[in-house]
Protein backbone atom coordinates (compact mmCIF):
# COMPACT_ATOMS: atom_id res chain seq x y z
CA UNK A 1 0.00 0.00 0.00
CA UNK A 2 1.87 3.44 -1.17
CA UNK A 3 -0.73 5.24 1.10
CA UNK A 4 -0.62 6.27 4.63
CA UNK A 5 -3.42 6.56 7.49
CA UNK A 6 -3.10 10.34 6.79
CA UNK A 7 -3.95 10.02 3.23
CA UNK A 8 -2.73 9.53 0.00
CA UNK A 9 0.88 9.22 -1.00
CA UNK A 10 2.07 12.08 -2.94
CA UNK A 11 3.17 12.03 -6.53
CA UNK A 12 6.61 12.33 -7.79
CA UNK A 13 5.95 15.87 -8.83
CA UNK A 14 4.81 16.59 -5.18
CA UNK A 15 1.26 17.39 -6.31
CA UNK A 16 -1.06 15.54 -4.14
CA UNK A 17 -2.87 12.51 -5.98
CA UNK A 18 -6.67 13.16 -4.37
CA UNK A 19 -8.68 14.16 -6.77
CA UNK A 20 -10.23 16.95 -4.92
CA UNK A 21 -6.96 18.65 -3.87
CA UNK A 22 -5.99 18.01 -7.53
CA UNK A 23 -9.08 20.36 -8.33
CA UNK A 24 -7.72 23.08 -5.58
CA UNK A 25 -4.40 23.09 -6.75
CA UNK A 26 -5.41 23.41 -10.86
CA UNK A 27 -8.14 25.84 -9.61
CA UNK A 28 -5.86 27.80 -7.35
CA UNK A 29 -3.04 28.02 -10.73
CA UNK A 30 -5.81 28.97 -12.93
CA UNK A 31 -7.07 31.57 -10.79
CA UNK A 32 -3.92 33.13 -10.50
CA UNK A 33 -3.24 33.11 -14.51
CA UNK A 34 -6.43 34.14 -15.43
CA UNK A 35 -8.12 35.35 -12.91
CA UNK A 36 -11.77 34.11 -10.87
CA UNK A 37 -13.61 36.00 -13.02
CA UNK A 38 -12.12 34.64 -16.61
CA UNK A 39 -11.65 31.09 -15.53
CA UNK A 40 -14.67 28.52 -15.73
CA UNK A 41 -15.39 25.14 -14.42
CA UNK A 42 -15.27 23.88 -18.10
CA UNK A 43 -11.41 25.12 -18.03
CA UNK A 44 -10.90 23.76 -14.86
CA UNK A 45 -12.30 20.33 -15.66
CA UNK A 46 -10.54 20.46 -18.96
CA UNK A 47 -7.03 21.21 -17.31
CA UNK A 48 -7.80 18.62 -14.94
CA UNK A 49 -9.00 15.96 -18.07
CA UNK A 50 -12.09 15.71 -15.88
CA UNK A 51 -15.76 16.14 -17.12
CA UNK A 52 -17.58 19.05 -15.72
CA UNK A 53 -19.72 16.15 -14.20
CA UNK A 54 -16.79 14.85 -12.17
CA UNK A 55 -16.12 18.28 -10.63
CA UNK A 56 -19.03 19.27 -10.12
CA UNK A 57 -19.53 15.78 -7.73
CA UNK A 58 -16.99 18.07 -5.64
CA UNK A 59 -17.64 21.46 -6.06
CA UNK A 60 -21.10 22.13 -7.43
CA UNK A 61 -20.11 25.89 -7.97
CA UNK A 62 -17.12 27.98 -9.18
CA UNK A 63 -18.05 30.26 -6.14
CA UNK A 64 -18.34 27.00 -3.65
CA UNK A 65 -15.00 26.23 -5.36
CA UNK A 66 -13.31 29.31 -4.80
CA UNK A 67 -14.34 29.55 -1.27
CA UNK A 68 -13.02 26.21 -0.72
CA UNK A 69 -9.94 28.16 -1.30
CA UNK A 70 -10.54 31.17 0.67
CA UNK A 71 -12.35 30.08 3.45
CA UNK A 72 -8.91 27.98 5.42
CA UNK A 73 -6.57 31.43 4.66
CA UNK A 74 -9.97 34.04 5.96
CA UNK A 75 -10.67 31.47 9.16
CA UNK A 76 -6.97 31.41 9.96
CA UNK A 77 -6.08 35.04 10.09
CA UNK A 78 -9.68 35.57 11.87
CA UNK A 79 -8.73 33.20 14.88
CA UNK A 80 -5.23 34.46 14.87
CA UNK A 81 -6.97 38.16 15.19
CA UNK A 82 -9.11 36.77 17.91
CA UNK A 83 -6.35 35.29 19.94
CA UNK A 84 -4.11 38.30 19.25
CA UNK A 85 -6.70 40.99 20.91
CA UNK A 86 -6.72 38.36 23.91
CA UNK A 87 -3.30 37.78 24.51
CA UNK A 88 -2.16 40.94 23.41
CA UNK A 89 1.59 39.78 22.54
CA UNK A 90 4.71 42.01 21.39
CA UNK A 91 4.15 43.83 18.57
CA UNK A 92 7.56 41.56 16.76
CA UNK A 93 5.86 38.84 17.71
CA UNK A 94 1.73 40.08 16.35
CA UNK A 95 3.83 41.15 12.84
CA UNK A 96 5.43 37.74 12.48
CA UNK A 97 3.00 36.10 12.92
CA UNK A 98 1.05 37.98 10.95
CA UNK A 99 3.19 37.57 8.03
CA UNK A 100 3.74 33.86 8.62
CA UNK A 101 0.12 33.48 7.88
CA UNK A 102 0.44 35.59 5.12
CA UNK A 103 2.73 33.66 3.55
CA UNK A 104 1.49 30.09 4.44
CA UNK A 105 -1.90 31.58 1.90
CA UNK A 106 0.43 33.64 -0.11
CA UNK A 107 -1.22 31.84 -3.00
CA UNK A 108 -4.80 32.35 -2.75
CA UNK A 109 -4.03 36.00 -1.55
CA UNK A 110 -2.17 36.65 -4.76
CA UNK A 111 -5.10 35.19 -6.55
CA UNK A 112 -7.07 37.32 -4.42
CA UNK A 113 -4.76 40.65 -5.35
CA UNK A 114 -5.15 40.02 -9.26
CA UNK A 115 -8.37 39.46 -9.27
CA UNK A 116 -10.29 40.70 -5.90
CA UNK A 117 -13.80 39.40 -7.71
CA UNK A 118 -13.38 35.81 -6.03
CA UNK A 119 -13.92 37.74 -2.49
CA UNK A 120 -17.48 37.62 -2.88
CA UNK A 121 -17.56 33.96 -3.37
CA UNK A 122 -16.76 33.75 0.71
CA UNK A 123 -18.83 35.62 3.34
CA UNK A 124 -16.24 38.19 3.42
CA UNK A 125 -18.57 41.23 3.56
CA UNK A 126 -16.63 43.67 5.12
CA UNK A 127 -14.29 40.96 6.08
CA UNK A 128 -10.92 43.20 4.91
CA UNK A 129 -12.29 46.46 6.71
CA UNK A 130 -12.71 44.27 10.12
CA UNK A 131 -9.33 42.57 9.37
CA UNK A 132 -8.31 46.33 8.87
CA UNK A 133 -9.59 47.53 12.15
CA UNK A 134 -8.62 44.74 14.36
CA UNK A 135 -4.97 45.20 13.06
CA UNK A 136 -5.10 48.78 13.67
CA UNK A 137 -6.00 48.22 17.08
CA UNK A 138 -3.45 45.85 18.26
CA UNK A 139 -0.71 48.05 16.60
CA UNK A 140 -1.86 51.53 17.53
CA UNK A 141 -4.23 51.20 20.70
CA UNK A 142 -7.81 51.87 21.23
CA UNK A 143 -7.45 55.58 20.63
CA UNK A 144 -5.05 56.34 18.26
CA UNK A 145 -4.12 59.53 16.06
CA UNK A 146 -4.55 59.51 12.41
CA UNK A 147 -1.12 59.23 11.88
CA UNK A 148 -0.99 56.22 14.19
CA UNK A 149 -4.03 54.34 12.35
CA UNK A 150 -2.06 54.91 8.96
CA UNK A 151 0.85 53.52 10.69
CA UNK A 152 -0.80 50.68 11.77
CA UNK A 153 -2.59 50.29 8.63
CA UNK A 154 0.83 50.78 6.07
CA UNK A 155 2.59 47.96 8.71
CA UNK A 156 0.14 45.18 8.29
CA UNK A 157 -0.95 45.56 4.74
CA UNK A 158 2.83 45.85 3.87
CA UNK A 159 3.79 42.70 5.43
CA UNK A 160 1.05 40.90 3.75
CA UNK A 161 1.90 42.39 0.42
CA UNK A 162 5.62 41.08 0.93
CA UNK A 163 4.51 37.72 2.14
CA UNK A 164 2.37 37.73 -1.38
CA UNK A 165 4.29 39.00 -3.91
CA UNK A 166 7.78 38.89 -3.20
CA UNK A 167 8.54 34.86 -4.38
CA UNK A 168 12.17 35.70 -5.87
CA UNK A 169 13.28 36.72 -1.73
CA UNK A 170 14.18 33.60 0.35
CA UNK A 171 11.82 32.88 3.37
CA UNK A 172 13.72 34.13 5.98
CA UNK A 173 15.01 37.25 4.25
CA UNK A 174 11.70 38.29 3.38
CA UNK A 175 10.47 37.23 7.16
CA UNK A 176 13.23 39.23 8.77
CA UNK A 177 13.39 42.63 6.60
CA UNK A 178 9.44 42.89 6.29
CA UNK A 179 9.32 42.36 9.88
CA UNK A 180 11.75 44.54 10.41
CA UNK A 181 10.33 47.67 8.17
CA UNK A 182 7.06 47.13 9.99
CA UNK A 183 8.42 47.75 12.94
CA UNK A 184 10.23 50.72 12.18
CA UNK A 185 6.76 51.92 10.75
CA UNK A 186 4.96 51.00 14.62
CA UNK A 187 8.04 53.01 15.86
CA UNK A 188 6.60 56.11 14.81
CA UNK A 189 3.32 55.43 16.87
CA UNK A 190 2.69 56.77 19.95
Amino acid sequence: MTGTMDGPAPRRDGRSTDTADRIGEVALELFIRQGFSRTTLQDIADELGLTRAALYYHHPSKDHLIASLVQPAKDDIDEFLTRAETERPATRELLEGFFDLNYRHRMIFLALIRDPTGLGSVDAEGWVTQLAAQAQRLLAGDEPTTDDRIRALVAINGLSRCATVLPDVPYEELRDRSVALAMDVVAGIG
